[in-house]
């Protein structure tokens, strides 16, 4: 029942009325947050920060956790899925990030992006997925064993990922890292903080130093979401 009120409360206009519903469903959404028309299926909790913002017409489905923290943003018309997370006879979640979207402060997701969380997707403080058409795979078929991977991708602090990017399991983008548009990251890449990468698969092109000003929301519009 539980799951179902939740559905048709996401379902509603922005309002501090559907916060406070929310938190009445066992959902913990600061009062100064906003949350657009969604789609929401079998997502157990929603814990969203001070500030923050989820935009209209978002898809969220078969979620263990969305957390989101101060300042955070969800844009529009993103597929966020857990489902890979259930298959029967996989390991035990020693982390406990399957099935979950854990977004650090002031980290953002931009619109048109599919992103399998089923073994996690872990973005720190400053972290972007900017652009649109990004492909996020927590889960992919194993060739050498057998079964299926299911590890979870990371976004350290002040990663960016550019426009059209794909990345698969296990994959660590480094702190200030910065993935060029269209590039695609190898199952366990890991990509060295401070550095531009790009290509199929990506490779390092230079270092690159991204100032502290260029992550403040405010310059992009921000405010204006839903």
């Amino acid at each position: 029942m539980r799951a179902h009120l939740t559905t048709l409360v996401f379902l509603l206009p922005s309002s501090g009325l559907k916060i406070r519903l929310l938190n009445r469903l066992g959902h913990r959404i600061h009062p100064t947050a906003r949350i657009g028309i969604c789609w929401v299926e079998r997502v157990e909790r929603f814990e969203v920060g001070e500030g923050s913002i989820i935009g209209n017409f978002n898809a969220f489905r078969f979620l263990a956790r969305v957390r989101m923290g101060v300042g955070c943003r969800i844009a529009m018309f993103n597929w966020i899925l857990g489902g890979s997370g259930l298959e029967p006879g996989l390991p035990e979640d020693e982390r406990g990030v399957r099935r979950t979207l854990q977004m650090g402060d002031h980290a953002h997701i931009i619109s048109f992006h599919f992103l399998d969380c089923g073994g996690g997707l872990l973005m720190a403080d400053e972290s972007w997925l900017t652009g649109i058409r990004s492909t996020v795979l927590s889960h992919a078929f194993d060739p050498h064993e057998g079964g299926m991977i299911l590890e979870p991708v990371e976004l350290k602090q002040g990663a960016v990922v550019s426009t059209s990017c794909t990345m698969l399991p296990g994959t660590v983008i480094g702190e200030g890292a910065l993935l060029a548009a269209g590039s695609t990251l190898w199952t366990r890449q890991e990509l060295a903080g401070g550095s531009l990468y790009g290509g199929v698969p990506a490779r390092r092109l230079s270092a690159i130093d991204i100032s502290d000003w260029v992550y403040n929301r405010h310059r992009y519009g921000g405010q204006k979401t839903l």
